[in-house]
């Protein structure tokens, strides 16, 4: 098991101390991580400002997007390695400097609108709050989760599958709608071994009482913060994409092997997934890698999957288990499915994806529905998952949900247009 955690909490989550740049290449699996000087101290400053214009072409898009801007060349025109973003009103707007070099940050443009923004010099980098963050969890079982102001998200780690746990896919943390992080405050009761103390001499007492006690911290059960109430199990889960193989069957990848985390907030975070070495077909090495990003803003990850090792083109699906008849919508490009979640009267958790125009519907297979497309050995899927929760009220049923997805596609066919001088 290799865990590498490359942006801890205070690293690249809202202070950008130091700069961290992957040279990922992406079919060569060489990484090379760059520990630059750090950024926090004075930086070399002219007077000048870069205006950039963003126009939004799409007839329907979601309410916010990050424009995303070559860094390289805006820090050059500025002259220095630090700057801050204003609108056309001067208020200074959160950005980030993200490990692939672009300077991002947050826009709302509506269809057929556009706007301006302007990034000038700084001789400090501001620092923001956190929105888009995560880590990893190895007190518990290498969990890594992730969240930004709408919804958490767990993959699950090595410890689990070493366990033999069959947690294939991912998970779903509902949250109350915030722009403060609630997953340490989730995991925090659930991994302390001082809480579980008292939970085990409760129950040389009393069982009841332990079982009393644990529901007061459980992130089963939503205090006002949110709570897990989705079953992965042996399945996709909340939409994991995985090889189709001959005769219909689902290629499961399990847990991930190795974990790097490029960027840690606060707009974005990502990491990247290594799995294992796997048979796929004939291929008996097969490697897996997935590349994660979630903004602020956003209900789904946006999703690179790519694989070393394989022979030749196969076919790839993606989607969600079926409980209880859910209601559905498919077609399109998208994929939505109203989960009942467990528990009683824990709402609904509304699943999506959004696939590549190409993509097609595939046959329910292993009780999932699915849409599907295919890659080559060189080649790679790129793809958006997410959910909502209906008790937030934002889409309060499936039909909603579907238009927001309809929206996210949309706004992928028809992107930001992005100009500065």
């Amino acid at each position: 098991m290799i865990l590498r955690y490359v942006g801890s909490d205070l690293f690249l989550r809202s202070t950008y101390s130091y700069l961290c740049i992957i040279i990922s290449a992406r079919m060569k699996k060489t990484h090379l991580l760059i520990a630059l000087a750090p950024l926090m101290g004075a930086c070399a400053v002219n007077t000048g400002q870069v205006e950039v214009t963003v126009e939004n072409p799409a007839t329907a898009s979601p309410e916010t997007a990050i424009v995303e801007l070559p860094a390289s060349d805006i820090l050059g025109r500025l002259g220095s390695d630090c700057f801050v973003v204003t609108d056309s009103e001067g208020r200074e707007l959160c950005s980030q400097l993200t490990h692939d070099s672009l300077i991002i940050f947050e826009a709302a443009v509506a269809p057929g609108a556009k706007a301006t923004y302007y990034v000038a010099a700084s001789d400090t980098m501001p620092t923001y709050a956190p929105v888009a963050v995560g880590r990893l969890y190895p007190e518990r079982a290498d969990d890594l989760a992730w969240e930004n102001d709408l919804v958490g998200f767990r993959a699950y780690g090595p410890a689990t599958q070493a366990k033999g746990e069959r947690a294939f896919g991912y998970d779903i943390f509902m949250k109350h709608y915030s722009a403060e992080p609630v997953l340490e405050r989730l995991y925090e009761p659930e991994t302390s071994p001082a809480v579980w103390a008292k939970v085990d001499s409760l129950r040389a007492i009393d069982p009841v009482l332990a079982e009393d006690f644990i529901k007061t911290f459980s992130y089963h059960i939503d205090h006002g913060l949110g709570m897990d109430c989705y079953a992965v199990g042996p399945t996709l889960g909340a939409g994991v994409a995985v090889p189709l193989l001959e005769g219909d069957s689902l290629s499961y990848s399990w847990c991930y092997d190795k974990a790097e985390v490029l960027d840690n907030g606060p707009l974005r975070y990502t990491v990247q997934l290594d799995f294992a070495p796997r048979a796929v077909e004939g291929d008996s090495a097969v490697v897996e890698h997935r590349r994660i990003s979630l903004d602020k803003g956003a209900q789904l990850n946006r999703t690179l999957v790519w694989y070393d090792g394989l022979g030749s083109d196969i076919d790839i699906v993606a989607g969600f288990p079926l409980r209880d008849n859910p209601a559905f919508v498919q077609g399109d490009n998208i994929l939505a499915v109203a989960d009942p979640t467990q528990g009683d009267d824990n709402g609904k958790a509304l699943l999506g994806i959004v696939f590549p125009a190409e993509a097609e519907m595939a046959p329910v297979i292993d009780n999932h529905r699915l849409v599907k497309t295919s890659i080559s050995p060189d080649g790679a899927l790129a793809y958006e998952w997410g959910f909502a929760w209906d008790r937030e009220g934002k889409y309060p049923d499936i039909q909603a949900w579907a238009a927001y997805l309809r929206s996210v596609d949309n706004a992928r066919k028809n992107p930001l247009k992005i100009s500065y001088k």
